[in-house]
């Protein structure tokens, strides 16, 4: 029986490439993860898989068995324990439990985003700083340069959003967004704090408090709706003001991934990835892939962590508009997504008839 344990991050100091990651990248890494508690002769893995987990082994003895039924016994005190177990893609040994093992299975592919970007993150940098005005504050820079919106953007796209950023000074107690208002602009904050508000249920709650280094205003550039939220400023401060045509053009087109139908069908069946359709519930009872998560754009805010951060989701809606915008507001959380391209407008006839259904 597997059991979940929560997760100390301080026993990972002696895992490659764990041990490469700044805190922040790691605490990215580990979002979702716990330590799994196998009981013995428990399968880890098959010969052939092709999973997408890189897997640690904590404590306990595991067997490895290669095609040829030729077996190879390994500690978690065994050197070879301090990476990944078998890191290669199809797997090339089954494993197995020895005795009660403790193991960590992470997103391969979040781990290998995190170390590109932390590898790069100092030239990056340097190469920034050395193409910008003299007067950009360096700290402020590297804060924002931390942020999983940066992840999948182009250096060079970073540094034309750098310089095309508008600066605009503000006061305490200013309001910045008001609920309802069009969307045409976010903002990144380089000094002061901002409170974040919004209507739930007939009442106004404060939803978040944003400082130095974070971002504000995408949502309602993303889905082309009104303001949903109140953003007003607790100090004095200078935001960094980014319109929406630079927003699109360098910020949300080069963060997203799209794949055709037929190209995402293998890694659903193979269940490398999961369908999430982002469509109103109306709409997804009138008719949905088969066996599709359902999450409303409009709810992802607030309902993502619903959401396991382990899995790989093809998001699907109509034509594929919202499905990119809820996709890039599950990239900033750090979920890996991918866009249905054309949405469910593009199935054929024959395709509609084999993989959509009604609630």
């Amino acid at each position: 029986m597997m059991m979940m344990k929560t997760l100390n991050v301080d026993i990972l100091h002696n895992f490659t490439p764990l041990n490469a990651l700044s805190n922040q990248r790691l605490t990215d890494v580990l979002s979702g993860c716990h330590v799994e508690s196998l009981a013995p002769e428990s399968v880890i893995c098959r010969y052939g898989d092709c999973d997408d987990k890189a897997i640690f082994l904590l404590s306990g003895k595991v067997v490895l068995i290669d095609h040829r039924g030729q077996e190879t016994v390994l500690s978690a005190i065994d050197p070879a324990a301090n990476h990944a177990l078998i890191p290669n893609k199809p797997r090339q040994f089954t494993i197995k439990s020895l005795k009660t093992v403790n193991i960590l299975a992470v997103n391969q592919q979040r781990l290998n985003d995190a170390l590109l970007w932390q590898q790069s993150l100092s030239s990056l940098a340097k190469t920034l700083f050395s193409r910008l005005p003299d007067n950009i504050e360096k700290d402020w820079l590297l804060r924002l340069l931390q942020s999983r919106i940066f992840y999948r953007l182009p250096p060079m796209n970073i540094l034309e959003l750098l310089n095309v950023l508008i600066e605009v000074p503000v006061n305490k107690g200013q309001d910045i967004i008001r609920t309802g208002e069009q969307a045409d602009s976010c903002y990144f904050i380089k000094e002061g704090r901002v409170e974040v508000r919004q209507k739930i249920a007939d009442e106004v709650l404060t939803v978040a408090y944003l400082s130095k280094g974070d971002f504000f205003g995408e949502e309602g550039l993303l889905k082309d709706a009104p303001r949903n939220a109140d953003v007003t400023m607790l100090d004095d401060g200078i935001l960094m003001k980014l319109v929406k045509k630079d927003f699109d053009r360098l910020l949300k087109s080069p963060s997203l991934q799209s794949l055709s139908f037929s190209l995402a069908i293998p890694q659903i069946e193979s269940e490398e990835a999961v369908w999430l359709d982002v469509r109103l519930a109306e709409e997804y009872c009138l008719i949905h892939l088969k066996n599709a998560l359902h999450l409303p754009l409009p709810d992802i805010r607030l309902k993502a962590r619903q959401l396991p951060l382990n899995k790989h989701y093809i998001i699907c809606c109509d034509n594929g508009q919202r499905s990119a915008a809820a996709a890039f507001l599950l990239g900033i959380q750090g979920y890996n997504t991918t866009i249905l391209a054309g949405g469910l407008w593009s199935l054929s006839a024959v395709e509609r008839a084999q993989y959509l259904e009604s609630a």
